[in-house]
């Protein structure tokens, strides 16, 4: 009987799991941006020609075409480590205090369930993707 009661309450526990997840607004959006010039300075290269960036969502199995970017709040300048040479970007970063993490090739703004990154590319291109939702990609 007590088994019976344990795995009901697991699938129970299961099924809240998956309704939280089909609910949140899990996605990545996708911004790449390449070197301008030689002072560090970035331009926006769009996606496609209908969108200047990608949002992913379902752990990548839906990718669709991003029109306009989030209005920048701070412009971040980084040291690429590919290149060595310094990188600006412009990024959109919510408020409250960040955990910065440093991971190989990019630098991530962790706020816990939302995250901003700057994923740096050997060409000397920077990737920034805005993560949200409840099973975010680290």
């Amino acid at each position: 009987m007590r088994a019976r009661i344990a795995r009901l309450i697991g699938c129970a526990a299961m099924a809240i799991l998956l309704l939280a997840a089909a609910l949140a607004p899990a996605a990545e959006l996708r911004f790449h941006y390449a070197p301008a010039d030689a002072y560090g300075n970035t331009s926006l290269k769009p996606a496609d020609r209908l969108g200047v960036g990608e949002q992913v969502r379902w752990f990548g199995a839906v990718r669709e075409t991003v029109r306009h970017q989030p209005r920048p709040t701070h412009v971040l300048t980084f040291l690429h480590p590919y290149t060595l040479r310094a990188i600006t970007v412009p990024v959109t970063l919510p408020a409250g205090t960040p955990r910065l993490e440093h991971v190989r090739d990019r630098v991530v703004y962790n706020y816990g369930s939302y995250a901003v990154e700057a994923r740096f590319f050997r060409d000397g291109s920077v990737d920034v993707v805005y993560n949200a939702g409840l099973f975010r990609m680290p």
